[in-house]
């Protein structure tokens, strides 16, 4: 039987139809399903998260192959109906530890409270800007594999310069190495078919500064992004230095000290943006040590 022809059967047993509005797009391509399984190459041990499973069609192959080699799926839907599917048509998985399904949004969830270190999925689309924010903040990830809106996977690749270059561009490329695996998935691929062609992409991390803070302070800069680096810095000092709480003068220092004062915020690399920020964060450890030193002279 295939996919299409058992997505059919699934919706006539629980009397359900997809919804658009939540972006279900059912994937019928079984070749991209275990593509997908086979590119996060799982090992004994990992625990994979799979995002919005829907009828759990990718569940199943992720399972198939989490039992052969002794690792684990967890799984988090917020749609009450599919949530009903899953339980029934993974009963046996679930009691045995299997599978966890959690019932929740994947925004909101911590997925480190359940060891989760790989990530397959085929999330919802209309999560996607939060969702990639989500992971990118997240601790004890390595690999991600994402089918997405093509449009969006351009954000996720694009370089200083062009009008997708973002503070979440910054902030994923820094911290992971990302591939475009396909680039063109066609809408036949999905039922029903989405109004838009997809890509696979594929996030390898290395972490180099994954804080909120620092995601703070690069959307902070693009907020300014058409400025040079020292006017959007002093333009951003009413926002930055109220949050990381940095006095004027020692900011206006910082700024006085840049290497590339004038170079725009959009044709900066992701490094050079790390650079900034770390001598702009120094300012705090900077009042940690003097506090120091004073509360031992009191002494």
């Amino acid at each position: 039987m295939g996919l299409f022809e058992n997505l059919q059967d699934l919706m006539l047993k629980y009397h359900f139809r997809p919804e658009k509005k939540l972006s279900q797009f059912f994937c019928i391509n079984e070749a991209l399903l275990l593509h997908l399984v086979n590119l996060a190459k799982i090992q004994k041990g990992d625990v994979i998260l799979e995002i919005g499973p829907g009828t759990g069609l990718l569940t199943r192959k992720l399972l198939d192959k989490t039992k052969k080699v002794g690792a684990s799926v967890v799984a988090i839907e917020p749609d009450s109906v599919m949530l009903n599917v899953l339980s029934n048509e993974f009963a046996t998985e679930i009691a045995t530890g299997e599978l966890k399904l959690i019932e929740g949004s994947a925004l909101e969830v911590d997925y480190s409270l359940y060891g989760v270190n790989k990530i397959v999925s085929l999330p919802p689309y209309h999560i996607s800007s939060d969702l990639l924010s989500k992971i990118s903040l997240s601790t004890g990830l390595t690999k991600v594999i994402l089918v997405l809106d093509r449009g969006f996977v351009q954000k996720l690749t694009a370089f200083e310069g062009l009008t997708e270059y973002v503070a979440l561009t910054v902030l994923v490329n820094l911290n992971a190495k990302v591939e475009i695996v396909e680039d063109i998935i066609e809408q036949s691929s999905f039922f029903p078919a989405p109004n838009c062609i997809s890509s696979v992409v594929q996030l390898d991390f290395d972490i180099k500064n994954n804080s909120r803070g620092f995601f703070v302070f690069l959307k902070e800069l693009f907020r300014h992004k058409n400025k040079d680096l020292q006017k959007s810095l002093r333009q951003s000092y009413g926002f930055l230095g109220k949050k990381f709480n940095w006095s004027e003068k020692d900011y206006e220092q910082k700024i006085q000290g840049l290497d590339l004062p004038q170079k725009k915020v959009y044709l900066m690399s992701p490094p050079e943006f790390l650079k900034v920020f770390d001598q702009f964060n120094s300012l705090v450890a900077k009042k940690k040590n003097n506090a120091k030193k004073s509360s031992k002279k009191r002494k």
